[in-house]
């Protein structure tokens, strides 16, 4: 079983929420981008702010699921976590740079 302590586990909760309100900040942006887009681009582009928001809804699902586990099952979430963070951090990279 792995020794995670208390202070470990709240600094990656902290990092964890500093990237996740870094990345809807990036998402609020774009969204507002598109709000003032062409019809045919807002189609195209809602369908990228449905997928993020489903993301980020799965992601602060396991953040929940972090704070109630220990040891194993931590680190587990944990890499869940860090595994979904990059990818959405990656398609939100992508959609932005779609959009320019």
């Amino acid at each position: 079983m792995l020794n995670i302590n208390q202070k470990t586990m709240e600094a990656y909760q902290q990092k964890a929420r500093a990237q996740i309100k870094e990345m809807k900040a990036r998402m609020q942006m774009f969204e507002a981008r598109v709000e003032n887009a062409t019809a045919d681009l807002k189609i195209k582009y809602q369908n990228n702010l449905i997928d993020w928001k489903a993301r980020f809804e799965d992601i602060e699902n396991k953040m929940k699921k972090i704070s109630e586990s220990s040891g194993e099952a931590w680190e587990d979430i944990r890499t869940g976590i860090d595994n979904a963070l990059g990818e959405l951090q990656s398609a939100i990279q992508k959609g932005t740079d779609q959009f320019k």
